[in-house]
């Protein structure tokens, strides 16, 4: 079980890094270089100060819905992170907090 349990993570992370949510994203151009932007990648999600590794995971219609292993100053939490497409923009919600819309950066 353990076995076909790895299988399936391994074929997931290539899949995921197709996904539109993967980038960098900021409220604005300007926020793109500072604190306040997102930065998703196929197997971690950061914003801020707090880093997170992607550990469950599925997708429904254009969101994806993630449990965040995530750390901040020492402390390892578990939270919930919503990525979804909204046209070209993408809503956020980080820990049952729903954040402003965000821009892809260049």
């Amino acid at each position: 079980m353990r076995i076909f349990a790895l299988a399936l993570c391994l074929l997931a992370a290539p899949a995921f890094a197709n996904e539109p949510q993967v980038g960098r994203w900021a409220a604005d151009a300007q926020s793109c270089s500072g604190a306040a932007s997102l930065t998703v990648t196929a197997t971690t999600v950061r914003r801020s100060e707090e880093s997170c590794t992607i550990g469950k995971m599925y997708k429904a219609d254009r969101a994806l819905y993630i449990e965040g292993r995530c750390s901040s100053g020492g402390t390892v939490t578990r939270h919930p992170i919503t990525l979804q497409m909204k046209g070209e923009r993408l809503a956020v919600t980080w820990n049952g907090e729903r954040l402003q819309e965000m821009q892809r950066c260049p």
